[in-house]
């Protein structure tokens, strides 16, 4: 599962980032740079689908799929697929991860889990009569919430329970058997311990890695469909919404945007380098499909690269520079394929 999301990060790559690219957009760094790859390479969905993978493990990772044919890696850094890697991604019969949005909302995900987990333990052990149990999720706010939510339905909570039971069940009954089992044994409640990542690893003969891609895929299933036919579910969603995955810093700087200051104004204000505030003006162009381009560029100029970009069929900065004749700095560039990510789909600019 997880050298599946692998190889289709590569392809969509088209072995023009390195495996750190990777590395930071599945552990979601936040900077324009990645966010651009995301956007740019149509993999946001997978931005911080796992924000806890090592380094090491990737790499060993990418060696193995080397070793078996899979990809080969270009100017000693690129990975790039191969026939056999190509075979290997159309042959794949696990689960589709079709419901990953990581870009839009890793962040609420982790809260939407949280809930339910924190809900599903401490609904089952009052069931079972057990009053006294340490709670898996130590965050006080959920547990704040977890409270209100039994405070809702004490006098019901039999019943509630087991409608909950029932939501979960109609909804693993339509996923990968894989998915349905693994999230099954991972609950902890009425007296039962979850198993660990490393004993879901050994019952399902999968590794680690996947145990891990496989749970965080099965929360954004539930958060998915979790609409007015799964009430209880749906209530763990209760008040959490997307995010722009602007930085704090970038806020700021935005902010000073819209109240027409220019470039240099904001660096001096901010004193900040001149190229982090351009990283700011890009992280904004990239999350806001309202975004005004035009203090920087000209409507113009844009389509200009991204025309080049097209014909090139690259996103490397390089190679589009290098065939403008170095008449855009590679601010411009980089502003310029950040605003096509919102006009390529709405067929505005294009």
């Amino acid at each position: 599962m997880f050298q599946y999301l692998l190889l289709t990060c590569i392809e969509k790559l088209r072995g023009e980032r390195t495996v750190s690219g990777i590395f930071h957009l599945l552990t979601g760094k936040r900077s324009s740079q990645t966010m651009q790859d995301a956007k740019g390479y149509r993999l946001d969905n997978y931005f911080a689908v796992y924000t806890d993978l090592e380094r090491e493990s990737l790499d060993n990772e990418i060696g193995n799929l080397e070793r078996r044919g899979c990809i080969r890696m270009e100017n000693d850094a690129y990975p790039a697929l191969t026939v056999h890697g190509k075979k290997a991604l159309e042959e794949y019969a696990g689960p589709a991860l079709t419901a990953f949005d990581g870009m839009a909302k890793h962040t609420i995900i982790h809260v939407f889990r949280q809930r339910l987990n924190l809900l599903i333990q401490t609904w089952t052990n009052i069931n079972a009569s057990i009053s006294s149990f340490v709670p898996m999720v130590d965050d006080p706010e959920v547990q704040q919430w977890v409270k209100r939510m039994y405070a809702g339905q004490k006098g019901k909570l039999t019943r509630t329970t087991h409608d909950l039971f029932d939501e979960l069940q109609v909804i693993l009954n339509t996923c990968h058997s894989l998915e349905a089992g693994i999230f099954t044994y991972r609950m902890t409640g009425g007296g039962v311990i979850g198993l660990t990542v490393e004993q879901l690893a050994r019952e399902f003969k999968i590794t680690e890695m996947d145990v891990r891609i496989c749970l965080e895929h099965m929360y954004y299933r539930l958060y998915q469909v979790s609409e007015e036919s799964f009430p209880i579910l749906s209530s763990c969603k209760t008040g959490l919404g997307g995010t722009s995955l602007v930085t704090e810093s970038a806020k700021r700087t935005y902010h000073y945007l819209e109240q027409g200051y220019s470039l240099d104004d904001i660096v001096s204000l901010r004193r900040l380098k001149k190229s982090t505030i351009q990283d700011h003006v890009v992280e904004a162009a990239l999350v806001d499909s309202s975004f005004r381009f035009e203090p920087f560029m000209r409507k113009a100029e844009v389509e200009e690269i991204i025309m080049v970009a097209q014909r090139l069929d690259t996103k490397r900065l390089k190679r589009i520079k290098e065939a403008l004749d170095g008449r855009y700095d590679y601010f411009q560039l980089r502003l310029a394929l950040a605003v096509a990510q919102h006009f390529y789909k709405e067929r505005k600019l294009l």
